[in-house]
């Protein structure tokens, strides 16, 4: 069985609004689609397809940012205090 076989029968297997998930995704992922395609049809898009497209563009801006273990958890106890 191939790579797109079992692409297949996975989206067979899916809603039809994570099917349209999975199709904004790929969308985003090929470099000749452009964004603004993307924009002109936000009005069409769900508010959860709207929010999930939105942290995807927070997860990219964050990946950027090397945090170490440490670091990221002496921010968590000046914010929150000594959680355990």
């Amino acid at each position: 069985m191939t790579i797109q076989q079992q692409a297949y029968g996975l989206i067979d297997q899916l809603s039809e609004e994570s099917v349209q998930v999975v199709i904004q995704v790929m969308r985003l992922m090929l470099p000749h689609s452009p964004k603004s395609e993307m924009v002109s049809k936000e009005n069409d898009l769900t508010p959860k397809m709207k929010a999930y497209l939105k942290m995807q563009e927070l997860r990219k801006e964050t990946a950027m940012y090397d945090i170490s273990d440490a670091q990221r958890a002496m921010g968590i106890e000046e914010k929150y205090g000594n959680l355990g």
